[in-house]
């Protein structure tokens, strides 16, 4: 039947004159999936991981090791995107026994995996060669169940100096876990073309995702995503078995590549449990805190396997400002919690979130406003944006935030304005000065005892 849309036809389009905010409680994951060259977005989750299940992922995959770890954690994220890589990574894991360590009759002990099979290793060593020991592994992987489910070993020969780990495939992963320092692993592959792709990802979701992982442990590559994790403003947290970050005076290492690049966003998760996914575990949590108020360092992360380490060994990783994961009085806890410059990743996390809080705020009121005049009520108009974020960002006594009490907002004295400025309808500048709260990782107590 005919009515008035055949006579007077109208369409009406909403417009949201809300700005698309910044997600800073979202990681992206790089890694090998069902689908290429695209993202998908999952829940942090139960159902989460079911929907990975549905969509194709095998449970031993990189990318949902990560998702799970990420889950396991109270209060942690509650989203992540996963874009599956076009060019995935090829492994080439390489151990190297440490005859300095060991002798004859000491044994080695590690569990191997491979694609859900995991397979227990040990060896007792007969004699105290290089070779004659990588020899005696590569029996062992070769006849396990982990071994025979994929893993290629090579050099099998009398001058063998290290054992290349090498999966059947590309973007599947070899894990090694619960090595001690007897033996040095170095993940040798060589970069899967990840710059090309985060910047193709990024392209796709642009301020949707803030921190980012990686499903390889290779040098080349947690170069490449800390570097592009810098330029995109990003956080970002790779994990290395690298023994050479263990070394003092060692520079070559993935630690000291970031350290010596004074990256501010990025650091390098130390683990001899590589399945144990310390740095997803550790984004995943504390991208889930609101920012700036949650201390990357001291924290517990259920799931997570602790390691030991020598005092040299762990005063070199904490030097070149690698993160760690140990135990003290039963309790297991992160350290440090920085970035591979020194600075904190709480006020890194939180800085990034008061930045994009201010430029919300203001461009509401600029967006929202029939006029905002240049003049006095223009200015106050302008100086409420910026005094919110800055409350919001002080937090309270009981759940402090990013910046102390106290800080000031100073707004540009009107008669000195500019007349350029004031004829290209600019406003500025809007000063703010704020003291971080920072945070306690260690403290000192001295006291007297009397009879």
């Amino acid at each position: 039947m005919s009515d008035i849309n055949d006579i007077v036809h109208v369409v009406i389009e909403f417009q949201d004159s809300a700005p698309k905010a910044v997600s800073f409680d979202t990681p992206l994951v790089m890694a090998k999936a069902p689908f290429s060259g695209q993202s998908r977005l999952y829940g942090i989750s139960p159902a989460g991981l079911a929907a990975m299940v549905t969509d194709g992922f095998p449970l031993w995959s990189r990318a949902y090791q990560m998702m799970s770890a990420m889950s396991a954690q109270n209060g942690g994220a509650g989203q992540a995107y996963i874009f599956g890589r076009s060019t995935n990574f090829t492994q080439s894991l390489e151990m190297v026994p440490d005859i300095t360590v060991t002798s004859v009759g000491y044994v080695i002990n590690f569990d191997i995996s491979y694609k859900g099979v995991s397979s227990s290793i040990s060896y007792t060593v007969v004699t105290n060669t290089v070779d004659a020991i990588l020899d005696g592994i590569e029996a062992l992987i070769d006849a396990s169940a982990a071994g025979i489910a994929g893993i290629t070993t090579t050099p099998d020969n009398a001058t063998a100096t290290k054992l290349a780990l090498i999966p059947d495939a590309a973007g599947q992963f070899v894990q090694v876990d619960g090595f001690g320092r007897e033996l040095k692993l170095f993940e040798a592959g060589a970069d899967g073309s990840i710059a090309a792709q985060l910047a193709t990802a990024k392209t796709l979701l642009g301020a949707s995702v803030y921190g980012l992982l990686l499903d390889s442990y290779a040098e080349a590559e947690i170069d490449l995503a800390a570097t592009f994790a810098e330029a995109n403003k990003m956080v970002f947290l790779g994990q290395s078995a690298d023994n050479g970050i263990l070394v003092v005076g060692t520079t070559t290492d993935v630690a000291s590549d970031l350290k010596t690049s004074g990256y501010t966003r990025s650091a390098v998760c130390f683990s001899r449990y590589m399945s144990s996914q310390f740095a997803a575990s550790l984004l995943g949590l504390e991208l889930g805190q609101t920012p700036g108020t949650s201390n990357w360092a001291m924290t517990t992360l259920p799931g997570v396997k602790p390691d030991t380490f020598t005092a040299a060994a762990h005063d070199s990783a904490r030097g070149k400002r690698a993160l760690t994961y140990t135990t003290d009085l039963g309790i297991s806890h992160t350290w440090d919690g920085f970035a591979a410059s020194g600075r904190y990743f709480d006020v890194t996390h939180g800085a990034d979130a008061l930045v994009a809080d201010i430029e919300t705020r203001a461009y509401l009121v600029l967006i929202n406003a029939k006029k905002v005049g240049f003049n006095a009520t223009g200015s106050a108009q302008l100086e409420a944006p910026v005094r919110a974020a800055l409350t919001a960002a002080e937090g309270s006594a009981s759940a402090p935030g990013l910046i102390e009490p106290g800080w000031t907002v100073t707004m540009p004295d009107l008669a000195t304005v500019s007349p350029v400025d004031k004829a290209n309808r600019r406003f500025r500048t809007v000063l703010f000065s704020a003291t971080l709260t920072g945070a306690v990782n260690s403290l000192d107590v001295s006291g007297t005892l009397k009879l």
